[in-house]
């Protein structure tokens, strides 16, 4: 029969009271609580006993290095004087037990006193503002990336970033509703002297296993996201997560060791640290992924991915002899082009005079399921009055840009010095046969 065994997720710090009633009924199917660590708790297995268990933080704990080990060792002297025996510890967690009924909490270790510990660490005036100002910058950076799909879906970097930053930005937003709706809970029990409400374990547990599913999912897809477009990529991918974490904890645990025990001294030489190790390593890490694995194909303009594909900065001549700068989408998905079709033409009102004209009737009937839009932009002059309508057809133009769509693609023509009718009917008829040239 197995003796030890591994559960891969643990509680919060602010969970105290759930991690109490887990523990507790660990111990009546004969399983104690060996080491808990930030994402893992250890349980060796002995005779079932019915236990008391206390869930505490040392007073004056950091958010970033744990509990100071001399105090800790005082914490564990009153604990043990108010009649509990110490079961064990990790970097934040002190765990106590008892088979006295009568035993009580006192001093340092009431739920009360916890409460404002763990509201110091977690609800304190940073929190407050710091989990909506990165909810806000992420929802507003999914919001950019969103304006032009066609970019986004065609990028394999974005196309891994977004679910990411999407389910940070998730877990962030559920991690604050939770704390707010836990000190709201405790500071009116507080005020009206009635007993902290109870946490219900079984559901959290099961939102704890339903977040991990949700993660697993999310590496899985990044992860395939990665591979579908290069092996570079999903080594360079795992690796560099791989490196961000190992760093993390080895700053961390050089500053409990030797840290100044003030706490924005720790937390600045911690991000300090965290971003200098990773300037240096992820570079070089990335390297030698290029170095054994190839180099990617150099930077031409062109993205590709199995949901769409981007082509700029391609510059063609029109058998007029006129340069033509060609954009150029692709999806299956018919979204992505009816939402990126809206990001032009593009608005350059800032500094030229533009407006969206006619298509000529010499064009004729445009094929089945073909949109064509023609804009002309011409140079503002300082202390000028806008161009008028006339003049944008009389007038040589700066910029003549074409936009074509059908449901699958959208090619943008952007034509130096203006275009004409001939160069018009020639990027119509290379749409319809399906190129570009």
């Amino acid at each position: 029969m197995k003796q030890k065994k591994r559960i891969w997720w643990t509680f919060n710090l602010w969970e105290a009271d759930a991690f109490q009633q887990y523990l507790e009924e660990m111990a009546l199917q004969g399983w104690f609580l060996e080491n808990v660590g930030g994402s893992v708790m250890k349980f060796y297995r002995a005779q079932p006993e019915k236990r008391r268990y206390a869930a505490l933080l040392v007073p004056g704990s950091s958010s970033l290095t744990g509990a100071d080990s001399w105090k800790a060792e005082q914490f564990h002297k009153e604990c043990q004087e108010a009649g509990w025996d110490f079961q064990c510890s990790g970097t934040y967690w002190q765990i106590f037990y008892t088979t006295d009924e009568s035993v009580k909490l006192t001093g340092d270790m009431t739920e009360e006193r916890q409460f404002l510990i763990q509201k110091s660490l977690f609800w304190n005036g940073s929190a407050k503002i710091s989990y909506p100002v990165l909810v806000v910058l992420s929802l507003w950076s999914l919001y950019s990336n969103l304006q032009n799909p066609g970019k986004m879906f065609a990028d394999p970097v974005a196309l891994m970033l977004n679910p990411l930053l999407l389910g940070i930005c998730i877990s962030w937003t559920v991690t604050y509703a939770r704390l707010f709706r836990w000190n709201c809970g405790n500071t009116m029990a507080i005020k009206e002297g009635r007993p902290f409400p109870r946490m219900n374990l079984q559901r959290k547990v099961s939102f704890k296993k339903r977040i991990i599913l949700l993660d697993e999912i999310l590496i899985l897809a990044v992860l395939a996201l990665a591979f579908s477009s290069s092996m570079r990529a999903l080594a360079g991918t795992m690796l560099s997560s791989i490196l961000i974490v190992v760093i993390s904890l080895f700053v961390r645990n050089l500053l409990r060791n030797n840290g100044s025990g003030n706490a924005r001294d720790d937390w600045m030489s911690y991000a300090v640290g965290v971003g200098v190790l990773c300037m240096i390593l992820i570079p070089l890490c990335n390297a030698a992924a290029t170095h054994f694995l190839g180099a990617d194909e150099p930077d031409t303009g062109r993205k590709h991915t199995v949901f769409a594909s981007y082509q700029a900065n391609d510059v063609q001549m029109s058998s007029s002899g006129k340069s033509v700068g060609v954009t150029v989408y692709t999806s299956p998905i018919s979204w992505i082009i009816a939402k990126t079709s809206k990001c032009y033409p593009k608005d350059m009102t800032k500094w030229w005079d533009q407006m969206e004209l006619e298509l000529p009737a010499e064009l004729g009937e445009l094929p089945e399921g073909t949109e064509v839009s023609w804009c002309r932009y011409m140079v503002r002059k300082d202390g000028a009055e806008p161009v008028s309508e006339e003049n944008f057809y009389q007038d040589e133009p700066t910029l003549d840009e074409v936009i074509l769509k059908d449901r699958n693609r959208l090619v943008v023509l952007d034509y130096g010095g203006g275009m004409n009718l001939t160069d018009m009917k020639e990027a119509v008829d290379v749409f319809y046969q399906g190129q570009t040239e």
